[in-house]
C-alpha cells in the first residue's frame, strides 16, 4: 500500500535557506573585540559560518595563533551566543527566490521542514523573526536529536516530526554534512552551490545541484522522488 503522507522537502538553514553569515560574523567579531583582537572580514568568516559557533571561534583564534582552552571556549561561546541571539536577524535574509520556491512547492502539495545543526531555539527565533516559521511542518535543530547531521538520524527524526515518509522526502543543503546525511538516510538531495560549504565531495554525492532557487521546482523534486530506488 502506498503512503498517504504529503511529499516533503527538507531545508538546511544556515547557508541554504537563509544567509546568516553577516550576523554570525558580527557575533564572532564581538568576541574577538572583547579579547582585544581586530575583526575578521565577512568573507573570511563566511566559509565557516555553517559549522557552528564553536568551530567558528576555534578557527578565528587559530588564525591568530591561539588555541582556546575549554574554559575559555565556554566563556567565548556564552559571549558569542548572547550577542547572536540579541542580533539574530539584523542582516540575515532568505536567499533570493527561496520564498517563491517554497510557495510553489506548497501550492503543489509538498510539505516543508527544516533540519539544521543550529540549536533549535535559535533556529526557531531566526525563522520567527523572518516570518518564515509557519511554513514548516517541523523545525529540527542540533539539540533536538541525539546525533546531528551528517548522522542520518537527524533527517529521519525531522521526517517523523513533519509527519512524512523517507520514501517521499528530499533534502536541500549546502554542505557535505547535509548531503552525507541524506545519502545515509536513503533520501535524494539537492545541493545549493551558493551556500557556505559546497565542496567537491558534496557536489559528487548530491542527486542534483542548483545555482538558483528558481530551479528548485515541484517538477525537479518529483523527478528526484521518481528516480529513487524502490525500498
Amino acid at each position: 500500500m502506498q503512503s498517504s503522507e504529503a511529499p516533503l522537502v527538507i531545508f538546511d538553514l544556515d547557508g541554504t535557506l537563509v544567509d546568516t553569515a553577516p550576523d554570525l560574523a558580527a557575533a564572532l567579531n564581538h568576541c574577538l573585540g572583547a579579547d582585544g583582537h581586530e575583526a575578521d572580514a565577512l568573507e573570511v568568516v563566511r566559509p565557516h559560518a555553517g559549522h557552528g559557533a564553536r568551530a567558528m571561534l576555534a578557527a578565528a583564534y587559530q588564525r591568530r595563533g591561539k588555541v582556546l582552552t575549554e574554559p575559555d571556549m565556554l566563556d567565548a561561546l556564552d559571549r558569542f551566543l548572547g550577542h547572536y541571539e540579541a542580533h539574530i536577524a539584523d542582516a540575515s535574509r532568505p536567499y533570493p527566490h527561496v520564498v517563491a520556491a517554497m510557495d510553489d512547492l506548497a501550492a503543489a502539495g509538498f510539505a516543508l521542514a527544516v533540519c539544521t545543526n543550529k540549536r533549535e531555539g535559535l533556529a526557531r527565533l531566526l525563522l520567527d523573526t523572518l516570518g518564515l516559521s509557519p511554513r514548516f511542518a517541523a523545525i529540527c535543530g542540533a539539540d533536538t536529536v541525539p546525533n546531528r547531521k551528517p548522522h542520518p538520524g537527524h533527517i529521519e527524526e525531522t521526517i517523523t516530526r513533519a509527519g512524512g515518509s523517507s520514501a517521499k522526502a528530499v533534502m536541500v543543503g549546502d554542505s557535505a554534512a547535509d548531503i552525507d546525511a541524506a545519502d545515509a538516510a536513503g533520501v535524494p538531495s539537492v545541493l545549493v552551490d551558493f551556500g557556505y560549504a559546497p565542496d567537491d565531495e558534496a557536489r559528487r554525492k548530491a542527486s542534483r545541484e542548483v545555482s538558483d532557487y528558481r530551479d528548485l521546482t515541484p517538477g525537479l523534486v518529483q523527478t528526484l522522488l521518481a528516480a529513487r530506488p524502490a525500498s
